[in-house]
């Protein structure tokens, strides 16, 4: 019987110029760490913007969300900014929880 591959917990690519970090699953305290050095990554790489992809979440904790604020901060100085791809569901709920 075939096992399928799990996905990374932050997948990376290029988007209209745009780096895209896009989530899968969870959004706990460890896949907000990988998420935090993706974006230092993409910022230290001269990105002109990040996009922080949320809407394939399942799931997330108040740790996980609390990383979304930290790369704002990361990405603070970027001529394009941060921007938040999400629609219903947890990852919205995730970035509402992460600002409220």
């Amino acid at each position: 019987m075939p096992v399928a591959a799990r996905r990374a917990p932050v997948t990376v690519h290029t988007d209209a110029g745009a780096v895209v970090l896009e989530l899968s699953d969870s959004l706990d305290s460890l896949v907000g760490r990988v998420l935090i050095d993706a974006v230092s990554s993409a910022v230290a790489s001269q990105a002109q913007r990040v996009d922080i992809d949320l809407r394939s979440l399942a799931s997330w904790s108040h740790e996980g969300a609390r990383a979304l604020v930290e790369c704002r901060e990361i990405c603070r100085d970027l001529p394009d900014g941060l921007h938040y791809r999400t629609g219903r569901g947890p990852g919205r709920d995730a970035l509402l929880a992460a600002y409220a």
